[in-house]
């Protein structure tokens, strides 16, 4: 028998466990931040037509940001703008999601230039900073910030690259008729 081709059973479960721990890293070489908690909700939502102005001009924002950092990179419509309702009732708004040219992982430096370049403008619409990235299965690499309300922006990338907001609202139909039509 050549011993040569056979494992020892030991030695099998010690080459599993090691390509099982290196495939398990968030974002290889960084960074090293812990993922924020989401803030209790405090606030209550805002009607559906505040709601629009007020992510649609965040979802603006970070996307003008993360072009000025990464400028090899743009962002364009995914998908369009909706409401829908979850199973205990409440509302949800969906600004438009935005999809990049690329993955950003690399580029931005496993998320430090998407920190640098969305986090001010996250505190000055009334978010937390990313402030890291979060444990996510299959491969994305995943930071999330939410806002007082309950409102959450994610930016996941995995080719391309995701940015979308979702954001409980006060309505009493909650119909994606209450988005102003420029908005869908």
């Amino acid at each position: 028998m050549n011993r040569s081709t056979y494992l020892k059973p030991w030695a099998l479960a010690a080459a599993l466990a090691l390509m099982a721990t290196a495939g398990c890293g968030n974002t290889p070489d960084g960074p090293t931040r812990e993922p924020s908690s989401a803030p209790p909700v405090t606030a209550s939502p805002a009607p559906v037509a505040e709601s629009v102005a007020k992510y649609d001009a965040l979802r603006a924002d970070l996307v003008a940001a993360l072009e000025k950092q990464m400028p090899d990179i743009t962002w364009s419509v995914d998908e369009d703008a909706s409401v829908t309702q979850t199973k205990d009732g409440t509302c949800v708004f969906h600004p438009q999601t935005m999809k990049s040219s690329a993955d950003i992982v690399k580029p931005s430096r496993n998320f430090e230039e998407v920190f640098a370049a969305a986090d001010p403008i996250l505190q000055q619409h009334g978010f937390p900073a990313f402030d890291g990235t979060d444990p996510t299965p299959g491969g994305w690499v995943v930071t999330r910030s939410t806002d007082a309300a309950g409102a959450t922006v994610t930016i996941r990338s995995k080719f391309p690259a995701y940015l979308d907001i979702t954001a409980p609202v006060q309505s009493e139909s909650c119909d994606a008729s209450e988005i102003p039509q420029g908005d869908k």
